[in-house]
């Protein structure tokens, strides 16, 4: 088995890319997708392996609201 990626939840994608870019050099960034059944914005990093997931809620009645 093999370890695909990390998913954090953030307030705010664009601003954590920034504080994130301080520590990591990016390899990619994805655009950030709405995932409307989740009520989430997910953004994927590439630093090597794994990836690294900022996942944004995109609405107060998200699941992950609470993180």
């Amino acid at each position: 088995m093999k370890l695909h990626h990390v998913g954090i939840v953030v307030p705010n994608i664009r601003d954590s890319l920034g504080e994130l870019g301080k520590y990591f050099k990016f390899e990619s960034i994805s655009i950030p997708t709405l995932v409307g059944s989740q009520k989430v914005n997910v953004c994927f990093l590439k630093v090597g392996q794994p990836y690294i997931e900022l996942i944004e809620p995109a609405s107060v009645d998200t699941p992950v609201t609470s993180f």
